[in-house]
């Protein structure tokens, strides 16, 4: 098993871009620290940097981390651009642009050799709207019309991303078992986020079980249940131990089924991660 964390907690989300050597430099200082000083051994890019801050994250920045690559000889998965896009939205316009942005992603990376890349295949309109509308006629209509969106957008997808290594992640909301259709006729691989089953019944041993042949990348983090009245709301990205997640029973269960693909701790604070890191320790 690979495991390792993204650069998030260590170099945050926003850089200036008048200070972009700054910048990058603290990205790739970031990646050393994860390999060297935490002895993780992958490390997951968020290709929505390079997207939303071409003049930081550019060709010479991904060239730089292919000679980490080289040097540290750590794994590589990468996000692809998720924020303020949508890759199944009935919106043509906004699903051609996001593909545009998924595409353009992937020939940034270029240089870094990857073993995969992570996809969001909705955004956070459709998981608003089955949300509302719940079991609705609605709602079966809107799912009906994402799906469709969702399998133009896969099949444009994996004519530049091979299938196996392209993992679409679980998100809060529909049930994935909604996207499995989709997922088997296009032969993707999956990406298990323990912290988003949360909202869904059924739980991550039991997605393990009936899905352990697909999943590629696995997203850890603990999360939070609570019931407020008749309002429920989940907190996930929390780090391991301090929510409800039986974090070392997950980690029995990839040992039991032999799982050596990569799982990416996401906490997105340097402390957190280190709290994280130390409670599965015994795993490393």
């Amino acid at each position: 098993m690979k495991i390792g964390t993204t650069t998030i907690p260590l170099a945050g989300w926003v850089v200036d871009v008048s200070r972009p050597e700054e910048f990058r430099k603290r990205r790739l200082e970031a990646i050393r620290r994860i390999v060297k000083g935490y002895g993780l051994s992958s490390v997951e890019l968020s290709l929505d940097l390079g997207i939303i801050f071409p003049q930081v994250f550019d060709e010479s920045f991904y060239k730089s981390v292919t000679v980490l690559q080289k040097e540290l000889g750590f794994a590589c998965t990468v996000h692809l651009p998720f924020t303020w896009i949508d890759c199944s939205s009935l919106n043509e316009t906004i699903r051609q642009s996001s593909l545009e942005c998924v595409r353009r992603a992937v020939e940034l990376s270029e240089p870094v050799y990857v073993d995969a890349y992570i996809l969001h295949l909705w955004g956070d309109t459709t998981i608003q709207m089955t949300t509302v509308f719940k079991e609705s006629v609605q709602r079966e209509m809107v799912l009906e019309a994402v799906l469709a969106q969702a399998d133009r957008s896969l099949s444009e997808i994996t004519e530049f991303i091979n299938p196996i290594n392209l993992c679409v992640e679980t998100l809060e909301a529909p049930s994935f078992d909604v996207i499995m259709p989709v997922i088997q006729k296009h032969g993707t691989s999956i990406c298990l986020d323990v912290g988003h089953l949360a909202y869904q019944p059924g739980g991550e041993l039991s997605f393990l079980d009936r899905h352990q042949e697909r999943i590629r990348d696995i997203h850890l983090h603990d999360y939070l249940v609570e019931s407020v009245g008749d309002y429920t709301r989940t907190i996930d990205h929390l780090p391991l131990g301090k929510g409800q997640l039986d974090y070392r029973a997950f980690m029995q269960k990839l040992e039991e089924i032999q799982y050596n693909e990569v799982l990416i701790l996401e906490n997105n604070t340097q402390f957190d991660l280190e709290q994280s890191i130390a409670r599965i320790a015994d795993f490393l």
